[in-house]
C-alpha cells in the first residue's frame, strides 16, 4: 500500500495503523509532517527511531503520573484532545462498550460540537438509581463538576 498525506492524516486522526506503520508511528509521522515517500517500506532506521521517540514521549505524557486504578484520571485523559487519538480512542471505545453493556436502556440525549454523545442528567441518575442531587453531589465531591458541561447540545431527532 502506498502511503499518502491524506491516508496518513486519516490514520493519525482515527488512531489507526497504516500499511506497515503502527497507529503510534502514523500519528508521529503526521505530527512531524514526514513526507510520505520517507515512510515507504522498508522504513529507514533513522526515521523509525524518530517516530519511536515521538510516540514514546506521547505515551509518557499520557500515562505519566497516573497511579494504579486511577480510572478517573485515565478517563479524563481519554477525553482530553491534547493527547493523540491512538492513545485516547481505545479507552473511549472501551467506555462506550461498558455503557452499552451495563446501561442497556441509556441513550444519548444528543451530541456535542465534537460529535461526542451527551446524556441527560435525569437519565444518568435514573440508570444509576440515584437522585439528580446525589449525582451532582457525587461529582462535586470527586471534583468532576467540570465534566458536567453546559455547552451546545445538538438534540437527536
Amino acid at each position: 500500500m502506498t502511503i499518502t498525506r491524506k491516508a496518513l492524516a486519516h490514520a493519525a486522526a482515527n488512531g489507526q495503523a497504516l500499511s506497515h506503520l503502527t497507529a503510534g508511528q502514523a500519528w508521529a509521522a503526521h505530527k512531524l509532517c514526514v513526507p510520505p515517500e520517507r515512510l515507504q517500506k522498508p522504513l529507514a532506521s533513522h526515521i523509525g527511531a524518530i517516530l519511536e521517540n515521538v510516540e514514546r514521549k506521547a505515551r509518557r505524557e499520557f500515562f505519566g503520573g497516573v497511579t494504579t486504578n486511577d480510572t478517573d484520571e485515565m478517563i479524563s485523559r481519554a477525553y482530553d484532545q491534547q493527547h493523540p487519538p491512538f492513545l485516547r480512542l481505545p479507552i473511549l471505545e472501551t467506555l462506550k462498550e461498558g455503557m452499552d453493556k451495563f446501561f442497556l436502556g441509556l441513550k444519548p440525549a444528543g451530541y456535542d460540537d465534537s460529535g461526542e454523545a451527551v446524556y441527560a442528567l435525569a437519565d444518568l441518575a435514573h440508570a444509576l438509581e440515584v437522585s439528580e442531587a446525589e449525582l451532582l453531589q457525587h461529582t462535586d465531591q470527586r471534583e468532576l463538576t467540570d465534566r458536567i458541561q453546559r455547552q451546545t447540545v445538538h438534540c437527536m431527532h
